[in-house]
């Protein structure tokens, strides 16, 4: 074989290489961490969106005891309920933050990123816990006839 079909066979050889176009090369075992990355993103986003929510739903229902319920008789309980509620909220959030501090690449490798995500797990459950006794001991005001219809019962 003389160099010139040597030359030919490597030029076609390339031509099939080049046109070849439909190979994959993109890394596979990459793509199931970028996947779960993004699950993981929105699903923070979501408990961050929960959270607000939750403190929201606590402080409005400590202005609305203060205001309308000082005479109830469970007022103190209610109210040390939410308190509590609100200060486990707080303490939640900050341990996520340090939590996320230990994760690596989205796993927690870290024994202390374990503990503080066990508490975390408690912290959420107590939160929980202590909503629904603040649901269950929240005493509703009675609502008042208007003046005009009592008056006209009163006739």
């Amino acid at each position: 074989m003389d160099t010139n079909e040597k030359e030919n066979k490597l030029d076609m050889v390339e031509e099939v290489v080049v046109k070849d176009a439909s190979v994959d090369t993109t890394d596979k075992k990459a793509m199931p961490y970028k996947q779960s990355n993004t699950f993981a993103a929105k699903k923070t986003v979501a408990q961050g969106m929960m959270d607000v929510a939750l403190i929201t739903a606590n402080a409005n229902q400590l202005r609305y005891l203060i205001e309308y319920q000082r005479q109830s008789s469970t007022f103190y309980l209610i109210m040390s309920l939410i308190i509590i509620s609100l200060l486990l909220q707080v303490a939640v959030g900050v341990s996520l933050v340090f939590k996320g501090r230990y994760d690596i690449k989205g796993q927690s490798k870290s024994i202390q990123a374990r503990k503080i995500n066990n508490y975390v797990v408690i912290g959420v459950f107590m939160i929980t816990i202590i909503n629904v006794f603040i649901a269950a001991f929240s005493v509703s005001v009675p609502t008042t006839l208007p003046a005009t219809t009592a008056n006209y019962r009163q006739q």
